[in-house]
């Protein structure tokens, strides 16, 4: 099985494993109901049919745009590690896409304070930021720096999607979503959540241009895109289902004496 395969292969084992869990969790969550899931889970068919069919259908076959800008060209010249490195920088970027920001979607709720609210916010991030990449690599088609450059065999119609890093965007997108959601069930740790995940998006986005498979602005738009989409996202799900409460208001707890009668009263602070 060659690389392109072995990759189209994983994304579609981890996506169905995404859908599966999506449309067969249980609605325990406060606010959460089966309509939410259906929707996440329908999205993440469609980011999955965009990403193994998608690009192999609606790429055209010729470029829409080759030559790279000089920002690109300068770029490439410092960051990329040369032939007999850019094999290794590619099967590193794929480690880190594969074993940090994919399983993110699954241990990043598996750390959280309310596992389905996070899973079901994961699930939106990752599907709207792949749609959204995806629909901006089938229309931009541009050709990757090892198929302008000849550094690398041809590899069919994904030699034409450099245009915006999907590696790069869903480092940014998982990290940040992740971020958001881990640092309000570990405050004391904001800080080390935050420069260890954005550190390990940062890290795959640059091995991506240093393995050749994308240009600096591609991995640059990426990052902003993905960012900005998980901080949507995450910030309108927190706010929807009333997770961002606990941080504008405070608790007053009123219990009487000899009994197990309680009263919570949520006062908003703004």
């Amino acid at each position: 099985m060659n690389r392109s395969a072995c990759i189209k292969s994983r994304i579609r084992i981890l996506l169905i494993l995404c859908v599966f869990l999506l449309q067969t969790t249980p609605n325990y969550g406060q606010g959460i109901s089966t309509k939410d899931w259906l929707i996440s889970g329908s999205g993440m068919g469609l980011a999955l049919g965009l990403e193994l069919y998608g690009k192999t259908h609606f790429v055209p076959e010729t470029p829409r745009f080759s030559a790279p800008n000089s920002i690109d060209r300068y770029m490439r010249d410092k960051i990329w590690v040369g032939v007999n490195n850019q094999d290794g920088a590619r099967a590193w970027s794929e480690r880190l896409l594969y074993g940090v920001s994919l399983s993110s979607i699954l241990w990043g709720p598996v750390l959280a304070d309310d596992t389905e609210l996070a899973l079901l916010i994961n699930a939106r991030v990752f599907a709207v930021n792949s749609i959204m990449t995806n629909l901006v690599k089938i229309g931009a088609a541009r050709e990757r720096p090892y198929h302008h450059y000849g550094t690398r065999t041809a590899e069919g119609p994904t030699d034409f999607t450099s245009f915006f890093s999907g590696h790069s965007s869903v480092a940014f997108s998982q990290a940040v979503a992740n971020s958001m959601i881990l640092s309000r069930a570990y405050p004391q740790h904001d800080a080390a959540i935050w420069s260890t995940l954005l550190g390990m998006a940062g890290l795959t986005a640059y091995l991506r241009v240093a393995g050749d498979m994308h240009y600096f602005t591609d991995i640059l738009t990426g990052a902003i895109s993905g960012s900005l989409i998980a901080w949507t996202v995450t910030r309108s799900e927190l706010k929807w289902f009333g997770a961002d409460d606990k941080q504008n208001g405070v608790m007053a707890r009123i219990q009487g004496n000899n009994s197990n009668f309680v009263i919570s009263l949520k006062i908003p602070l703004g």
